[in-house]
C-alpha cells in the first residue's frame, strides 16, 4: 500500500508525497526483510523520470538501491 501512494505521489509529480510514503515503504521493507516491498521499491524507482532530478527523491533512490532482496 505504502508503495502504491508513493507511486501515486510520482505520478502526480507530488515529490514530498513520493518520499515520505517511499521511505515509509524503505523502513517496512527493512523491518520485514520483505524481498516484495523491495522489489515494488525498486519498481517505484524506474517511474521517478522528471522527479529524480528532486534531491530528495534522489536520496530515496539510494536507500531503496541499498536494499537487499533474498
Amino acid at each position: 500500500m505504502l508503495t502504491d501512494l508513493a507511486a501515486i505521489g510520482v505520478q502526480r509529480r507530488a515529490p514530498e508525497q513520493a518520499v515520505s510514503y517511499g521511505r515509509e515503504a524503505v523502513e517496512l521493507a527493512r523491518a520485514s526483510s520483505s524481498g516484495y516491498v523491495a522489489r515494488r521499491l525498486r519498481d517505484l524507482c524506474g517511474e521517478f523520470g522528471p522527479l529524480s532530478h528532486d534531491h530528495r527523491v534522489a536520496e530515496l533512490g539510494v536507500e531503496i538501491a541499498t536494499l537487499t532482496t533474498p
